[in-house]
């Protein structure tokens, strides 16, 4: 049960934001149909990794976005297929989809024809590019054209795309966010609601200060690993005995109890580190100063030592470490009858 068990979805998209935004509606109570052209169904059932089963007809990948729906079988542009869809977007409140505009045609999706036949529907449409919404747009294309790349890695060595498709990711909450003022604005009485959210427009507007340092300051980012250019020790690390360790100081008094659990407190009343500008100039010498002294820890320690003190850090942790922590209310389940392949998601808890 959720804020959305009144809510009908029709998913009509593949990959990942898509599919991702209609799993989150439907981890809050909204009944979620996901439409796949047989005989293969959604690309992404095929990305397997190495390890996968071939014969196994879903993926780790696939499960990753894919929960709590139905999934339905259907060729659009058939005669049967377009007769079942008609009839569903007249019973359904949300549309999302990420067709080009050559399939729009295909399937009798023009928006216009549809918010004419359908006022009550909201539809929020996925494109990849803004001024190019025809152009094919996966994720890392994404991330390469609107900087990320640029600024991920390191000067001496070729740009690196981020672990995880973070474009996508990033689009599939814009999608959440358009379907819910979709529904408010049908609550409030307006008809013909249409959105249209691009991974590139998501991209850019997840820059935050990275673009306002150029825009402003004219200080183009540059791969320095992960090192924050606005604040520091922030995305530095800790070398311990058997691991690492992450700061995120951002403030004197956070910096104040690093060097006191470090017992080098005299580096914080050093002039080159009093204050936060000052450390971000001076970041080299500043990290290499801790960690002759975090060396000495072992990373579980200091994590600990350093949050009584008030200081943020964090344990730099492999995936197999992340999910054997059992304090996390993660969830893992099976979803569409394969063997190994599993989903995780992670719940908003509703406390009132």
């Amino acid at each position: 049960m959720g804020p959305l068990e009144s809510v009908r979805v029709l998913e009509l998209a593949s990959v990942l934001a898509g599919p991702l935004a209609g799993t989150a509606l439907a981890e809050r109570g909204a009944r979620v149909t996901k439409v796949e052209r047989p005989p293969t169904g959604d690309v992404t059932r095929s990305w397997k990794t190495a390890r996968e089963n071939a014969s196994d007809r879903s993926s780790a990948y696939y499960e990753s976005a894919n929960g709590d729906k139905e999934v339905v079988w259907k060729d659009l542009a058939s005669d049967s297929g377009q007769a079942w869809l008609e009839e569903a977007l007249a019973s359904y409140d949300v549309l999302i989809e990420n067709f080009k505009q050559a399939d729009l045609t295909k399937f009798n999706l023009e928006p216009k024809a549809v918010a004419a036949r359908h006022p009550h529907l909201i539809r929020v449409r996925l494109v990849g590019f803004n001024d190019a919404p025809e152009r094919l747009a996966y994720d890392v294309v994404v991330q390469a054209e609107t900087g990320f790349m640029g600024m991920n890695g390191f000067d001496d060595r070729p740009p690196v795309r981020m672990p995880v498709a973070l474009m996508d990711v990033l689009a599939s909450h814009q999608i959440r966010m358009a379907t819910m003022e979709g529904l408010l604005a049908k609550a409030d009485g307006r008809k013909g609601f249409f959105a249209e959210v691009s991974l590139e427009g998501s991209g850019i507007s997840a820059l935050v200060n990275q673009a306002t340092n150029q825009l402003v300051n004219g200080q183009t980012p540059r791969r320095n690993g992960g090192q924050h250019p606005n604040i520091a020790p922030y995305g530095d690390v800790l070398n311990c005995v058997n691991g690492h360790v992450v700061l995120a100081v951002g403030n004197d008094r956070q910096f104040e109890g690093l060097c006191r659990v470090l017992k080098v407190p005299k580096l914080a009343m050093d002039e080159r580190y009093r204050s936060n500008q000052l450390r971000v100039i001076n970041r080299e010498e500043l990290v290499s100063e801790l960690n002759e002294s975090a060396q000495e820890w072992s990373k579980t320690a200091l994590e600990k030592a350093l949050r009584d003190a008030g200081t943020p850090a964090g344990v730099v942790r492999t995936m197999d470490e992340v999910f054997e922590d059992s304090n996390h209310p993660w969830t893992v389940k099976n979803l569409s009858g394969a063997t190994r392949p599993l989903a995780v998601a992670y719940h908003v808890n509703y406390l009132l």
